[in-house]
């Protein structure tokens, strides 16, 4: 009986290490995979794995205060041409704002 139980904690404990290392590792992907996957997990996985320490982990990123933004090149509104972060090293302050004004 006691067996039984350990080896059912045993393979307990080994489906959860891989099911949350599987997670970590759709983190560290790119955002569509990442979603196209997390849709279909249901609601009680949120509650039993790790998913905030998990995810603050995999997005913490590896820039400091002070550092020089990577540089990047965004498309204009009228869709004319591009413009480069670059472009305006060394000519005046560029203020990034990351979010959604819907």
């Amino acid at each position: 009986m006691v067996k039984k139980i350990l080896k059912g904690l045993v393979v307990f404990v080994v489906v959860y290490g891989v099911l949350t290392a599987a997670f970590f590792g759709l983190m560290l992907s790119g955002p569509d995979r990442f979603a196209s996957v997390m849709r279909y997990v249901p609601w009680p996985a949120f509650v039993v794995f790790p998913f905030k320490p998990l995810w603050k982990v995999a997005r913490a990123g590896s820039h400091n205060v002070g550092d020089m933004a990577p540089d990047f090149s965004l498309e204009t509104i009228d869709h004319q041409g591009n413009v480069k972060l670059s472009s305006f090293r060394g000519q005046k302050p560029v203020v990034l704002v990351f979010g959604s004004y819907t």
